[in-house]
């Protein structure tokens, strides 16, 4: 397995200084159910870990980034589903057969609440000492894992390590609801605008420690503001309200010599431009059925800021290999330069034949020298 070194080397050449390094940097998130259809159909032990399988690049580790630090009490529990209550305040039920959790309700009933939520100490050495069981971390599974510092020990030495934090709306929406908090947007800015300052601050001690405890390369902010046709919300109502806390979550880290990474799910084309004023040097994850084509991106903002994912999932999983070949080698093209990092539209999903996968690692790695061979 290659050395961290040239890992970091590589990513940051690619991403931060947007030039062409020795090869493409790999990496990409994974639902459960593509790891456990992965390791059976490639007959793997059960602890094989696919980062290193395939000796990608980057690993993301998060610690309990949860309002409260006790997280995910169980509610109700059988053998198809499991109902909890979060950190963030909002219960939860998790069909263990689904790979998204549904919300049921939210602690939080109007926006005259928000100045009375509190929030446990973000210093607090449960969230990086003790296993990890909360609503980031369970992502679409559920279950205890590791402590945050038993996972950045074992991977420090092997990967290039990204932390990870949530900007206010991220926050916010776990607390209240999308309905409720779009509703609060609408009719109470000012309470809104409030407490997503006293999320970012809540944050920005997140990440605080976790630069304390891991040195990490950079930082993945997660921040949904927007779908596949367009933003939850006026990009006006984004910019007054979001962008500020953004800023501040970039100054911050930037000072602390780390790259930003903006994953922002569906259409935010509208914003793109703010996010770049923002401060963010990579964006992730370029949802293909959104139209976020990193190699039409990369032609217009390559100059200011990198790309992470783009490929196209649906592909993958129900295209033939021409189509699939065809999908990767054109998203490869935004590697040219560098400033581009190939991975998934979001995550590999459950239905991608893992063998099909396998395939698509080898010819990103044949392809993926410098100079391209597309």
């Amino acid at each position: 397995m290659e050395k961290k070194e040239p890992k970091v080397k590589r990513v940051i050449t690619a991403l931060k200084h947007r030039e062409e390094p020795d090869r493409i940097p790999l990496t990409d998130f994974y639902w459960s159910g593509f790891l456990a259809n992965w390791l059976r159909t490639l007959n793997l032990p059960p602890e094989t870990d696919i980062y290193e399988y395939y000796d990608l690049d980057v690993k993301v580790i998060s610690p309990n980034m949860d309002p409260k630090v006790k997280s995910c009490e169980i509610i109700e529990e059988t053998q198809e589903y499991v109902v909890f209550r979060s950190g963030f305040g909002c219960t939860v039920k998790k069909m263990f057969a689904s790979p998204m959790p549904m919300f049921l309700d939210f602690s939080v009933k109007s926006a005259d609440e928000f100045a009375d939520f509190t929030f446990d100490d973000p210093r607090d050495e449960r969230r990086y000492f003790e296993k990890r069981c909360d609503i980031i971390n369970c992502g679409d599974s559920f279950g205890f894992i590791e402590s945050y510092v038993e996972a950045v020990e074992k991977n420090r030495d092997r990967f290039c390590l990204f932390g990870s934090i949530c900007e206010p709306y991220e926050t916010m929406w776990r607390i209240r609801g999308t309905e409720g908090l779009l509703m609060d947007l609408a009719l109470s800015p000012e309470k809104v605008r409030d407490f997503a300052q006293r999320c970012t601050e809540f944050m920005l001690g997140i990440a605080e420690k976790q630069v304390e405890l891991a040195q990490p390369t950079g930082m993945v902010v997660w921040g949904d503001v927007a779908y596949d046709k367009g933003m939850f919300f006026s990009p006006k109502v984004w910019q007054a309200i979001f962008f500020p806390c953004l800023k501040e979550i970039c100054d911050f880290l930037h000072d602390q010599g780390l790259l930003v990474l903006y994953h922002g799910c569906g259409r935010s084309l509208e914003i793109l431009p703010l996010l770049i004023e923002a401060g963010i040097d990579v964006y992730n994850p370029l949802e293909a059925k959104a139209g976020m084509d990193p190699v039409v991106l990369k032609k217009q903002y390559g100059t200011q800021i990198a790309f992470w994912g783009g490929i196209d999932m649906r592909t993958l999983g129900y295209g033939t290999w021409e189509e699939i070949e065809r999908e990767v080698l054109y998203k490869l093209q935004a590697a040219q330069g560098g400033g581009y990092m190939p991975a998934s539209d979001h995550s590999v999903a459950s239905n991608v034949d893992p063998l099909v996968y396998d395939r698509v690692i080898k010819l990103l790695k044949e392809r993926g020298r410098y100079p391209l061979q597309i």
